[in-house]
């Protein structure tokens, strides 16, 4: 086979960092899952790495979820067998000819689950050498049971809870102070 495989930190093997220029779509994923029913999947991108001439292999994708079950719906994808994301799928030699995918998601039995999920994509520009050339980007969520409720999201823009902004500003103020500090110690000397 072949495939995107341990990619929770992106898309390596190709360049080092993921590119805004790869749009991923994740068309078919509701605001919230129904216990057991399935949802058909489609993965789209845009932009990203520009085609040589005669490229075949021409975008990659991994799937990954943390409960229900993946299923593909051709021979464009296939799950892999890297423990512990058993419920991981990517392209196959065929699937890298293209720029969208089907899946299916079987939700889980139970709706209360707050389901972590993962997509990356990866497009090539099919010269078959990995460089800055191709380009990747990932995208991470969670979908919640209809009798569940979403865990608050970490931002960013937080520290262990506190916001960014005051820690920087107290850590302004502690330099302020010690500075302060240290020039009236000078002067009496």
């Amino acid at each position: 086979m072949t495939g995107i495989t341990d990619v929770e930190n992106g898309c390596i093997c190709h360049s080092a960092v993921s590119s805004p220029d790869v749009v991923i779509v994740l068309d078919g994923l509701p605001d919230q899952y129904e216990a057991n029913v399935t949802y058909e999947l489609t993965i789209s991108v845009e932009g990203g790495a520009v085609p040589v001439v005669n490229a075949t292999n021409t975008a990659g994708f991994n799937l990954w979820f943390h409960s229900g079950a993946l299923a593909n719906t051709s021979d464009d994808a296939w799950m892999t067998d890297d423990e512990p994301m058993i419920n991981e799928y990517t392209h196959t030699l065929a699937g890298n000819d293209q720029r969208s995918w089907t899946l299916l998601w079987t939700a889980p039995l139970d709706d209360s689950l707050s389901v972590d999920w993962r997509l990356t994509v990866n497009t090539v520009n099919g010269d078959e050498i990995p460089s800055d050339s191709d380009k990747w980007n990932q995208m991470k969520g969670a979908v919640v049971g209809v009798n569940g409720t979403a865990e608050e999201p970490i931002n960013d823009l937080y520290l262990y809870g506190i916001p960014v902004g005051l820690v920087l500003l107290s850590i302004g103020v502690y330099v302020a102070v010690t500075r302060e500090s240290r020039m009236a110690a000078r002067e009496e000397e």
